[in-house]
């Protein structure tokens, strides 16, 4: 349940009206909103002088932590207590101070002189359509749906064919006609092609082959084409389209942790972890990304009290397992209590 003094998130406006919201709050000794607008101004200078990316949300935390990767240390360092101000005051109650103002105006170099934002997107609601609906062919009969009833239906057509064929191999042959009297052919020559009383060959495939073969082929040609419609009027498989969504952001992790697990890629999981402790502690101890991992090591068991040894198997060591995950990511967890 949200409190009822907490302000509810703001759409950001330019890093120049935010600058003037807090010079104008801070003459009139109202250093809550003068902190929470100049913090602001910090933010949308970066993002328009383009330090950050421009992003529809981010907490203080979140800003330090992107700073840390792109700006020097000393810069994180500047805002770091910021951005832990920012929060007391605007979600724990607190009333700031005018030294914290004063601070973070100190840090300010940024919001002056930032060119003007870019154009944000227009947000258009999308809109459901009702799917288009095909028209459907009446059902088949059940008869015809049977399996049953075509297997009866092509046993009883060999049969007929076969007895067509048994009757036509035991009939007898009709006698020719006698040939009338024509005189004998004349003897062949070698052009004979074009000899008057041979035909054009515009006689019918039918009949020169057997009456069973001829009409069986019909027959086949004629279920071939159509097995080849009934095949063609199915419907391809179901495609998958894109909807634009929202998506909770504990339902979001909830999944990315569910395929974190289902892939069981340990390191990568602990390489996740590690970064995002050492991106939180690398302010509190002073030094770079660039940092070795031994002098790493020694910073944070210096400034914990641990082991260093355990310290560098926690950062470094290998993880070939679920049970060594969760060693690591309990580990972490103490470290930084420790160290913060």
């Amino acid at each position: 349940m949200t409190h009822p003094e907490t302000p509810p998130p703001p759409r950001l406006g330019p890093a120049a009206d935010h600058r003037a919201a807090a010079e104008e709050a801070a003459q009139r000794r109202d250093f809550d909103r003068a902190l929470r607008e100049r913090f602001r101004a910090v933010l949308r200078g970066m993002e328009q002088r383009g330090v950050l990316e421009v992003r529809r949300s981010r907490t203080a935390d979140e800003t330090v932590d992107d700073v840390s990767a792109v700006l020097p240390l000393e810069v994180t360092t500047e805002l770091q207590p910021a951005a832990r101000s920012f929060d007391e005051v605007v979600y724990g109650g607190r009333t700031a101070t005018e030294d914290e103002y004063r601070r973070l105006e100190y840090a300010d170099r940024f919001s002056a002189a930032a060119p003007p934002p870019a154009a944000e997107p227009v947000e258009r609601e999308a809109v459901e359509t009702a799917p288009r609906t095909r028209r459907k062919l009446p059902p088949l009969p059940d008869l015809l749906r049977n399996p049953k009833f075509w297997a009866t239906l092509a046993v009883m057509a060999v049969l007929t064919l076969l007895l067509y064929g048994a009757l036509q191999a035991c009939g007898a042959p009709t006698a020719p006609k006698p040939p009338p009297d024509i005189p004998p052919p004349p003897p062949p020559s070698d052009n004979d092609i074009d000899r008057p009383d041979i035909g054009a060959g515009e006689d019918s495939i039918f009949s020169r082959l057997p009456a069973p073969l001829a009409f069986g082929g019909l027959q086949f040609l004629i279920a071939l084409a159509l097995l080849a419609w009934w095949r063609a009027r199915r419907r391809g498989a179901l495609v998958g389209e894109p909807r634009p969504v929202e998506v909770a952001a504990n339902e979001l992790v909830a999944g990315q942790a569910a395929l974190y697990r289902k892939s069981r890629d340990h390191e990568y999981v602990a390489g996740k972890l590690r970064a995002a402790t050492l991106r939180r502690l690398r302010p509190l101890l002073g030094v770079g990304a660039d940092a070795p991992p031994d002098l790493l090591a020694a910073a944070i068991a210096a400034r914990s009290g641990a082991d260093q040894q355990l310290v560098a198997n926690a950062f470094f060591g290998p993880v070939p397992d679920a049970g060594a995950l969760h060693i690591v990511a309990a580990q972490l967890e103490w470290i930084e209590t420790e160290v913060g």
